[in-house]
């Protein structure tokens, strides 16, 4: 059964989503929002082994990769095929984010952490409920393992013999596509921020609020 786009959209009207790409800056505005507008804060990242418990290999075939089976060649895989796995398993994971948005209360505004399809954001939500984050593809490479939720997989690729070797061709596959997802995003038509070094907290948070309709 495929629910159309008009009426997952009519019951997505009480939820904002925070998107972009990695290390823009989610997580933190997210936060922000829960405490200091009372939004409650789904995170995408948070719920992996849900969608994976529930994923059929016929129907999301990427989540169901079993990459237990061989750490190693699955992170010295060429980063072209690697990327492009990232992505398939990105847009299958969205589906079962839509699914849990629309169990979740309907008295509460809702904003969303997560990396959904640019076109799927389009169809479901609209303009001033969807912001974009993303950071430069350079500091991206410098930078995407710099956060505490990264750090178990960061330890896990430098336990191998060929750690760095291997760590170097996990970020080589994360920013392969680089300025073709930067160009997409900005040319999105979302409200947008890339991450400089000189950007604050504060100020981020300030433009997101004001797109919201929160100040």
């Amino acid at each position: 059964m495929k629910i159309a786009d008009n009426i997952l959209k009519a019951h997505l009207g009480h939820v904002y989503f925070l998107s972009g790409g990695a290390y823009g800056g989610k997580t933190t505005m997210a936060k922000l929002l829960e405490e200091k507008h009372g939004f409650l804060r789904y995170r995408q990242g948070d719920h992996a082994e849900e969608y994976i418990a529930l994923a059929d290999p016929e129907e999301q075939p990427a989540m169901c990769t079993d990459r237990s089976a061989d750490w190693h060649g699955f992170f010295a895989q060429p980063p072209r095929q690697y990327a492009d796995w990232l992505q398939a398993e990105l847009r299958e994971e969205a589906e079962f984010v839509v699914a849990d948005l629309l169990r979740l209360p309907k008295d509460r505004k809702i904003v969303v952490d997560g990396i959904l399809p640019l076109d799927l954001l389009h169809r479901i939500s609209d303009y001033n409920h969807v912001f974009l984050l993303f950071a430069p593809v350079e500091m991206k490479r410098r930078h995407y393992f710099d956060r505490a939720d990264k750090d178990e997989v960061y330890r896990f690729i430098l336990s191998f013999p060929d750690g760095q070797k291997l760590l170097n061709n996990v970020i080589e596959a994360l920013c392969i596509d680089g300025e073709a997802e930067r160009q997409a995003y900005l040319d999105s038509g979302f409200r947008y921020l890339e991450r400089t070094d000189d950007d604050t907290v504060e100020r981020t948070l300030r433009v997101i609020e004001e797109h919201f309709g929160l100040v």
